[in-house]
């Protein structure tokens, strides 16, 4: 086929390919004016060329005697990787130093008639960097709750998700490549016309939920715990104490996002020392910690009312939550039923 292309004598596997394609481009348009957001743009771009190449190297299109999607394998882990990490660290720049994840890649082009080898090395590579990956967001989790009450908003517990999705992709792509000698010609374009259509699901996925992630924690550099000894442990119970009452005292579990710069701000003291203090005083992160009081403030509210259908979704708000999703969740997992269940047990009493 070359060098034009018959429409109707492409498969169904090629069509998802351009689909594929046209949906990264658009994810690119979306994301670019988002900065942390650009990795997930090399991502897009990556994944472009490879499908590019699937498409011509199936098709014939520029009649090529070599392979070059085998050693293409190796750039999805790094991207996803460099993705991961300028997403949860505000103040990372791009180098040209990080190219060196892609010299594997150019290595690969040298052996690309070893196609099962090749891909297999992608695959390890694609379990490495994810792992890589995946410490990140642990740190980013731990490190967004000790600093702001708004955690569970910046969550990524999405891309964790997605990123166990690929991992399991991954495995079922090695296993369809080391059957296909032994498989039936139609098995075999079906298994991988299907890879594909999850492939593409997953990307379609990743680019909808950055699209829709409303908040990013921007400090994981400097909120990150730090070991206390013993000797310290009683002065910062006593500054906990300090701090919990001020709190207390002017409401300000009660500001929606309240974050440690707000608290610092307040009580002029280290934002690393607040968060030290809340860790060792309250024995919690910061995020639980001021949920825990508008937990509280709640309850509070609903003892006062005597009305057996009050609006909870307004008493929620006033104790500082800003949705009704975070609001019973924060509640269900701190008192173990839902708020309509506390308030209706309340009133039985």
């Amino acid at each position: 086929m070359n060098p034009l292309i018959d429409v109707y004598s492409l498969r169904p596997v090629n069509v998802v390919e351009v689909v594929f394609m046209a949906l990264c481009l658009f994810g690119i348009i979306l994301l670019w004016s988002k900065p942390r957001f650009r990795g997930i743009c090399l991502l897009f771009a990556l994944e472009i060329v490879l499908m590019a190449f699937n498409f011509s190297e199936e098709t014939q299109l520029f009649n090529q005697g070599y392979l070059i999607t085998p050693a293409l394998t190796l750039t999805t882990g790094p991207a996803f990787y460099l993705f991961v990490k300028h997403l949860v660290f505000e103040d990372h720049r791009w180098s040209v130093s990080q190219l060196v994840h892609f010299v594997p890649t150019l290595v690969a082009l040298f052996f690309t008639r070893q196609t099962a080898a090749v891909i297999a090395v992608g695959s390890v590579s694609l379990v490495i960097y994810g792992v890589l990956a995946y410490r990140l967001l642990l740190r980013y989790r731990v490190a967004s709750h000790q600093s702001s009450a708004a955690a569970r908003e910046m969550r990524l517990d999405w891309l964790v998700t997605i990123m166990l999705a690929f991992a399991v992709l991954g495995v079922t792509d090695i296993v369809r490549l080391n059957l296909q000698q032994v498989m039936s010609y139609p098995l075999a374009n079906t298994w991988y016309l299907l890879h594909q259509l999850c492939v593409l699901t997953l990307f379609a996925t990743l680019a909808i939920l950055a699209v829709q992630q409303p908040i990013l924690f921007d400090g994981l550099s400097r909120y990150e715990p730090v070991d206390i000894n013993n000797s310290d442990s009683d002065l910062y119970r006593t500054l906990f104490q300090s701090i919990h009452d001020t709190i207390v005292d002017q409401a300000l579990h009660r500001r929606p996002r309240l974050s440690l710069n707000d608290l610092a701000e307040v009580t002029q003291l280290n934002s690393k020392d607040i968060s030290t203090a809340v860790n060792i005083g309250a024995e919690r992160s910061f995020c639980d910690y001021i949920n825990q009081l508008r937990v509280d403030d709640v309850k509070q509210q609903l003892a006062a009312i005597e009305n057996s259908t009050p609006n909870l979704l307004n008493i929620a708000m006033r104790a500082g939550f800003n949705s009704k999703s975070s609001f019973n969740a924060v509640f269900k997992a701190m008192t173990g039923v839902t708020p309509r269940q506390y308030h209706r047990q309340q009133h039985l009493q």
